[in-house]
């Protein structure tokens, strides 16, 4: 059997009720030169029969394999070995693709093959797929990750063996295309992000030193936002105080590949502590009882950045009476409990070092 021109790559877990809209809208597409791998990353019976389904309808269409390994990272790398087409296109198990996503996406490869990846904007829907919440989505988001971008385009001066800063961009996975030979050039996902969070922005920084980004200027996905139940099922998997460590990894995972001595790059990294010190503050600052360690972080970043008058606005209201705080710092209310296991200044103090942590 010739392999296809496009694998689009779906990995499942917890998606019930939306996997089949998923999967229905990878057939739709116009482009006809695809396949489909599902990837079962231990998803429920519902979903694995859902998938099963639809290798029975389209053995010609649609394959299926199995991750044990538990998160994100495994799956999708699974997916990378097994897809046979020369593209993959990613897309999550809760997300919709619109029908003409490869055919333009692929249009944009032709006209420039040294590519590395290319996106396109994305509507943000609800989990019913009846309601637009945000339509045409062009910059990255959350902020923390725009500004995380426009720092570390710093790592990428003008080259012609890798993408130039002005390029560098953290598309939403689902709506990402590139070739596969490079994803497994790069070394595909981290696996020390497992089971998530992160792991894509670290990924798309590694296929940025294969060559440039291209970002459609057109919405081609439907992202979904996640259901009560889907959000239970990843705060289970990671509380905030995992998040927080995730960072702390993802930060050292970047020193290590990225840091040196020579000033520039000292002082870029010093920004992104900076940055990622003011945004972690605000798990702490939701605590009626955080004991400081949210003004302690905030320290922390203006020590690293002492010219950013927004984390000095910051800590100057983290100072005020903690009933002022929901309103000061838009919070919907404070948290009553006690401070997680781990939320100690130890902690604070000890993120975001050049090290891998024990």
């Amino acid at each position: 059997m010739p392999s296809p021109d496009t694998s689009v790559l779906i990995t499942f877990f917890r998606e019930e009720g939306v996997l089949k809209d998923t999967i229905e809208s990878a057939l739709s597409q116009g482009f006809s030169d695809m396949e489909i791998l599902l990837v079962d990353n231990n998803g429920s019976p519902e979903n694995r029969a859902v998938a099963e389904q639809y290798v029975s309808r389209y053995p010609k269409t649609v394959r299926l394999v199995h991750e044990p390994v538990q998160g994100v990272c495994s799956a999708r790398n699974t997916g990378f070995r097994e897809c046979r087409g020369t593209f993959i296109a990613i897309l999550d198990g809760d997300d919709l693709m619109h029908p003409d996503r490869l055919a333009l996406q692929r249009a944009v490869f032709d006209e420039n093959p040294s590519l590395s990846v290319v996106s396109s904007w994305y509507d943000r829907v609800s989990m019913d797929n009846k309601t637009v919440s945000r339509a045409n989505v062009k910059q990255t988001e959350p902020t923390i990750w725009l500004e995380t971008e426009e720092i570390l385009k710093g790592l990428f001066p003008v080259s012609k063996t890798s993408g130039s800063g002005k390029t560098l961009h953290f598309p939403l996975t689902s709506t990402a295309l590139f070739r596969r030979e490079k994803a497994l050039e790069a070394g595909g996902f981290n696996l020390v992000f497992n089971p998530r969070w992160y792991e894509d922005v670290e990924f798309f920084i590694r296929m940025h030193e294969m060559g440039e980004f291209h970002k459609v200027p057109v919405s081609l996905v439907r992202y979904r936002i996640s259901s009560p139940e889907a959000m239970e099922v990843k705060q289970k998997q990671m509380d905030w105080v995992g998040l927080c460590r995730q960072l702390g990894v993802f930060y050292q995972v970047l020193w290590e590949r990225y840091g040196n001595q020579e000033p520039k790059i000292q002082t870029l990294f010093e920004r992104l502590r900076a940055l990622w010190f003011r945004h972690s503050s605000f798990y702490f600052l939701r605590y009626e009882k955080d004991r400081g360690l949210g003004t302690r972080m905030l320290s922390h970043s203006l020590r690293l950045n002492p010219r950013d008058m927004v984390t000095w606005k910051l800590w100057m209201k983290s100072s005020l009476p903690k009933s002022l705080h929901p309103k000061l710092f838009w919070f919907d209310s404070l948290n009553q409990d006690p401070l997680p296991p781990g939320a100690d200044e130890e902690m604070v103090d000890r993120f975001f070092q050049g090290k891998r942590q024990a």
